[in-house]
């Protein structure tokens, strides 16, 4: 079972990998057929949104909303279409917000809720490890090489 301190770790390294794509990146350069860089933090902080929810719901011993009950597709599409009229700078500094308070919601969790099973955002259960290793990392991940590909094709 992952620490903590490694699960910050993986999120930190995570997002400042993203944050150097951000800079190098022509914002309205599309990185998949309907998202530019804008929308694909969007998603991010819905995702961040949904996690830090079912964190703080398993910290008090609840049951968290099921946010993806339609499915990952559908809450994907609404993170983003919830926040298509802000500008690419709102969405930005959301998005940074959102880090920071998903960092500070894992290192309030107490300890033992780290070895309980947790509900994820979609209804699953599981570890805390694989939702914030699984779903923030893991998932940032994969976007990450999808944005360096076009960098890297742009230089």
């Amino acid at each position: 079972m992952a620490t903590k301190e490694e699960l910050l770790q993986w999120l930190t390294e995570s997002h400042q990998k993203i944050e150097l794509l951000v800079s190098q990146i022509d914002k309205d350069r599309k990185i998949y057929t309907d998202w530019t860089i804008r929308e694909v933090l969007a998603h991010f902080t819905g995702w961040d949104d949904a996690v830090i929810a079912s964190l703080k719901s398993h910290a008090s011993g609840g049951i968290p909303e099921t946010v993806a009950e339609r499915g990952v597709d559908a809450y994907n599409a609404a993170t983003v279409s919830e926040r298509e009229t802000l500008d690419f700078e709102h969405i930005y500094k959301e998005w940074q917000h959102t880090h920071e308070q998903l960092k500070i919601t894992i290192r309030d969790l107490p300890t033992e809720k780290m070895e309980e099973e947790i509900v994820y955002p979609w209804g699953q259960k599981g570890s805390v490890e694989n939702l914030v290793r699984g779903l923030t990392a893991e998932h940032e991940q994969r976007h990450i090489e999808d944005i360096e590909a076009i960098v890297e094709s742009e230089e």
